[in-house]
């Protein structure tokens, strides 16, 4: 199953024109993502000891409904092709008063050792993990 998360929009999200403003949503897919990946065993505190980390290398994002303070979100987040240094987060946010699809999101990421300044390797626990995720989610259709 995907991982999930809500966040409350803020009032101090909102634009000039009332909706939350375009780069507010990969705010909120970012604290989605880094539940999910401390859902799945990758400890924040752990990394940062460690000095890795994951690292955006491309974000597409497409919208489709804007959202309003007080609204709420739901964000669902899968792991797709998943490699020993690299992968795809596969996210979709809804709207939870009406469940609107209202944004998805596909980001291209790597984990990056900041110490040696290159990609840091996945351990196989967590890849094995990732990839068997991965199996049941497109058997069901999810992010």
């Amino acid at each position: 199953m995907p991982h999930t998360t809500e966040i409350a929009v803020l009032w101090s999200h909102l634009d000039a024109n009332g909706h939350v403003n375009n780069g507010v949503y990969q705010s909120y897919f970012d604290e989605a993502r880094i539940q999910a990946l401390e859902n799945e065993g990758f400890s924040i505190q752990e990394m940062r000891e460690k000095k890795v980390g994951p690292v955006m290398l491309k974000a597409e994002l497409s919208y489709h409904k804007p959202l309003h303070h007080p609204d709420a979100v739901r964000i669902e987040t899968g792991f797709r092709e998943m490699s020993k240094i690299k992968g795809k987060v596969i996210q979709n946010m809804y709207r939870i008063s009406d469940g609107a699809l209202v944004c998805e999101a596909i980001f291209s990421a790597l984990f990056f050792d900041f110490e040696k300044n290159r990609p840091w390797k996945i351990p196989d626990a967590f890849l094995v993990k990732f990839r068997a995720e991965e199996t049941l989610n497109r058997n069901l259709s999810l992010p």
